[in-house]
């Protein structure tokens, strides 16, 4: 019993449940599922390979395990050399650190060395139990996130009726309309004091096009989750119930919006840009244009530490989608597209959520490529594995990139449009340099709240539009300017939301300006 070959299945577990109980709070753990089954079966199928071969379970359990603990492991041991040679303004070429541990992987996997490590007798119990042990550590990890209570704040529902129920719509006119959302983009006089970037120019660029600028806005919501459902369904939202699933909740949400519902029954035809980020990419559209391959956040982020990469650009293939190669080039797919949707025929509602210029920062000023030297992550706030000098020089860098593709996308837009369309562009909020996602007593409300927030409403549209303008009233404009409904505005209020503070949603519009816990550079 004690020889049983069953520490390379235990590893796939441990493979599985580490990650997914170091990110409940940012993933479906149904997502789980298809690479939990692939890869126990792979592993079935290579032990299975290594028997025929060498007619040793024992020695082909050691062999599969080994290229699991390799493929698993490297980025790992590649982040460290390169945080440790850091210290002394030193890098390694990643390409020969992998060769350097495929010779001492096949060194390893050599049978005379095996025999001299007890694997006739000793080292297949001694794995069992390691591998166990490192599986119930991993998977009461996994239960706690399950598990965990909240932690309680004092809480202010932010629910709101639309009053939108029979909406009466005029369908005479019928402009194009693109919601661009540019994530985690703030307003210009936090960008100056905190981040030392001169943002008039591009401001006044969108002024000289025709943009009404509200140079007062705030979001509504300080996570994406909560920010973008409420501007699609123009009103507030409540925080997910006990017991509900956070995933269908959000992707409910965006799926089933009211704004793609209404402008339906004028002969819209829906499109949107898949963004990377799964709450954001259900909506139920006509066109919906994926750059992707169709792995899901789990399977992404378990290739994010493997040679995926590196083989991937010396074999000259595709990145994996949620790499920061993969992310620039979904940033870049993002803005291309948006450029050249005017071409199709008829009405269009377009919806394009760009994570830029949010982490992780990866173009620099000019759009060429930076890589960090951490493991792929778009974490915000204090989930940011970078330093606070890397935000601050990383940040506005990449807002300078984002203007460069934005201003070419507006250009191209408004050049070939027949009809003179709609456009709204927003920050679904501001930075998190100083975002502490446990409380907002901690945090720089001042940076996280206020947010770029750019309409161009032709044909007098604009009239309705002031400088406190929130998105939660962003479409109730449209709605009433260009098909004759009368939708009452908002008050446009600020709510803290955290994946940290369960069922919360705390009111922080009298306190949305405060600079207490701001650390000024």
């Amino acid at each position: 019993m004690k020889q049983l070959v069953l520490y390379p299945f235990l590893f796939v577990l441990y493979v599985i449940s580490f990650p997914l109980a170091h990110n409940m709070d940012q993933l479906d753990a149904t997502q789980a599922l298809r690479p939990l089954i692939c890869l126990i079966l792979a592993v079935a199928a290579g032990l299975l390979l290594f028997y025929v071969l060498f007619r040793d379970w024992r020695y082909a359990g050691y062999l599969i395990f080994l290229v699991g603990l390799f493929f698993f492991s490297f980025g790992y041991l590649n982040r460290f050399i390169q945080e440790q040679l850091l210290i002394f303004g030193k890098t390694l070429d990643e390409r020969i650190l992998l060769g350097i541990y495929t010779v001492l992987f096949l060194i390893v996997a050599l049978k005379g060395v095996w025999v001299r490590l007890g694997g006739r007798a000793r080292l297949t119990p001694y794995l069992n139990l390691v591998m166990v042990i490192g599986l119930l550590i991993s998977v009461f990890g996994l239960l706690s996130g399950f598990f965990h209570e909240p932690i309680r704040v004092g809480r202010a529902s932010g629910t709101t009726q639309t009053g939108s129920e029979g909406l009466i719509m005029n369908c005479a006119k019928t402009p194009d309309i693109y919601y661009i959302i540019l994530d985690g983009y703030g307003r210009a006089d936090v960008l100056k004091e905190l981040y030392g970037l001169d943002n008039q120019p591009f401001l006044e660029y969108l002024e000289r096009t025709g943009f009404y600028v509200a140079s007062d806005s705030h979001t509504n919501y300080t996570q994406t989750i909560f920010s973008i459902p409420s501007s699609l369904n123009f009103r507030y939202i409540d925080p997910p119930g006990e017991g509900v699933n956070d995933q269908n909740y959000f992707s409910g949400l965006m799926r089933d919006n009211d704004i793609m519902a209404f402008l339906k029954r004028c002969g819209y035809r829906t499109i949107a840009i898949e963004s990377g980020y799964s709450f954001t990419d259900h909506p139920k559209v006509d066109i919906y244009l994926a750059h992707g391959i169709g792995m899901n956040e789990f399977e992404s982020l378990l290739l994010t530490d493997t040679p995926i990469e590196i083989l991937a650009e010396v074999l000259n293939l595709e990145p994996s989608e949620f790499s920061f190669e993969g992310h620039r080039r979904r940033v870049i797919y993002s803005f291309e597209k948006l450029g050249m949707i005017y071409r199709m025929n008829g009405p269009k509602f377009v919806f394009a959520h760009i994570i830029s210029p949010h982490p992780p920062f990866v173009f620099d000023s000019s759009g060429q490529p930076i890589e960090p030297i951490y493991s792929y992550f778009i974490g915000d706030g204090d989930d940011y594995q970078g330093t606070l000098d890397e935000y601050r020089s990383g940040y506005p860098a990449q807002v300078r990139f984002v203007n460069q593709k934005l201003e070419q996308v507006i250009d191209a837009i408004l050049e070939n449009s027949a009809t003179p369309p709609v456009i709204i562009i927003q920050g679904d909020h501001g930075p998190g340099s100083q975002l502490d996602w446990y409380s907002p007593t901690q945090t720089c409300l001042w940076e996280r709240t206020p947010i770029l927030n750019a309409y161009y409403l032709p044909g007098g549209g604009d009239r309705w539009v002031y400088p406190s303008i929130s998105p939660v009233n962003s479409f109730r404009v449209v709605l009433n300017a260009y098909f004759g409904a009368k939708l009452p505005l908002l008050s446009d209020d600020t709510y803290f939301t955290s994946h940290r503070l369960e069922d919360q949603a705390i009111d922080i519009t009298a306190q949305r300006s405060s600079r207490v816990h701001c650390n000024l550079p």
